[in-house]
């Protein structure tokens, strides 16, 4: 006599072993987006940091004087047009040398 095969049963046995992986899914599902908004928050952070860093410089402090009181610079720059640079000094053309043949 061959034993009674309940699909209920076997369906329920295999959802049960199913839902302990799909909690760890979830468990990493919540950790992936806890690292994005935290990813998100510090992108934030960083740009109000660059911000006053900047504001700072504008207010008259130098790099120096900022890093000599504690405040390196930030590892994000303000996001904007580059500044522009000195324009180089060109030298005059060398004066023509006359021959004393003349």
């Amino acid at each position: 006599m061959a034993a009674e095969v309940s699909t209920q049963d076997i369906e329920s046995a295999a959802a049960a072993l199913l839902e302990s992986r799909i909690a760890s899914i979830r468990t990493l599902a919540r950790a992936r987006q806890s690292c994005a908004d935290k990813r998100a928050e510090l992108a934030i952070a960083e740009k109000e940091d660059a911000a006053a860093y900047a504001a700072a410089q504008r207010a008259g402090w130098s790099v120096h004087e900022l890093k000599r009181v504690g405040l390196d610079q930030p590892t994000r720059r303000v996001p904007g047009r580059p500044r522009r640079g000195r324009p180089a000094q060109v030298a005059p053309p060398p004066a023509p040398t006359t021959n004393g043949a003349g």
